[in-house]
């Protein structure tokens, strides 16, 4: 086997293995964010959480949609892409989903900056609902390299990011000499800490990947050995930007104690009960046979889902 083989054997490997544990664990991780910051009061009435529910909606469907299809694309090598609307809507979600989860960042991070300083006026739940509320071609081939990835995948939101957040931790540092609710202080400490930590990993997971596509983009070659290289690099690096979209609820596991509590909770109190009420049902559906003798008569009692039966024997 050459090298080029093994290269392209390897490059199908990482993307059936390490991007179906990206997809499986950031939906089921989505699933349980979405759960928390909706069911917990103290989450649900912040704006900034409103901005982290629908981000990860968008990320949801961009690991269901975006990922999947390139799994089964370049990792089992199927001819899925060659199907002119699923390539149409992967490529259109792809891009879709990744603006607009970056900017929703974008915004909790401002909006967490504004609830931790003066403006907090400005920071309103009613706005942010409402802020809530390409073809192929070679003029699209020179936006995506000179301003999409560059300037809104790149320098922009995550020079906003970064910032914001930075200003947010700080305010929140700060908060303590002033007069404040205790309540609100934690909550938004908390909230404050878990943008802070998101952004970090998005900007890890995110940079190399902008990088490089900038980087290959001004790169030609006809060495087939050289472009199996190229893409083995490209794939692990692209699917390690998936985990950004699949990393967030545990970044806030390890970073809010609030967040694990409401997580036990939400395990304790409605799975494990929900399993419980079912092994009841099970149990009450089994035969219960009540033997009663009055007199010469055996009488035979016995309930079966709810309903009784009588067998009477005359000795």
């Amino acid at each position: 086997m050459s090298t080029q083989d093994i290269l392209i054997f390897a490059t199908k490997q990482v993307n059936i293995y390490f991007g179906l544990s990206i997809m499986i664990l950031g939906v089921i991780g989505g699933i349980f964010n979405i759960i928390i910051f909706t069911t917990l009061k103290t989450f649900r009435e912040t704006t900034c959480a409103f901005y982290l529910t629908a981000v990860l909606v968008v990320n949801i469907i961009q690991l269901v949609i975006a990922l999947f299809v390139r799994i089964l694309s370049e990792g089992f090598s199927t001819d899925i892409k060659r199907t002119s609307w699923v390539c149409k809507i992967q490529v259109y979600m792809a891009v879709w989903c990744l603006l607009v989860s970056m900017t929703y960042v974008c915004l909790a991070t401002i909006d967490q900056f504004l609830s931790m300083s003066h403006y907090r006026r400005f920071s309103n739940l009613r706005f942010a609902q409402r802020c809530i509320c390409m073809i192929l071609n070679s003029n699209f081939a020179m936006y995506v390299t000179r301003f999409h990835f560059p300037i809104l995948y790149g320098v922009l939101p995550l020079t906003t990011m970064t910032t914001f957040s930075l200003l947010a931790f700080y305010n929140a540092r700060t908060l303590i000499s002033r007069q404040i609710n205790l309540v609100r202080l934690s909550r938004d400490r908390q909230l404050t800490a878990m943008t802070l930590v998101h952004v970090v990993f998005v900007v890890i997971t995110m940079l190399p990947y902008i990088i490089y596509f900038i980087y290959s983009l001004n790169q030609t070659t006809n060495d087939p050995e050289k472009i199996a290289r190229n893409n083995l690099i490209y794939t692990t690096l692209i699917l390690i930007s998936y985990s950004s979209y699949a990393g967030s609820f545990y970044i806030y596991s390890c970073v809010s104690q609030r967040f694990r509590q409401q997580l036990i909770f939400i395990i304790s109190n409605v799975c494990i009960k929900q399993c419980q009420q079912w092994m009841n049902k099970r149990g009450n559906n089994q035969i219960v046979p009540n033997t009663e003798i009055i007199g010469d008569i055996q009488l035979t009692r016995t309930k079966t889902n709810g309903d009784s039966i009588d067998v009477v024997f005359i000795k």
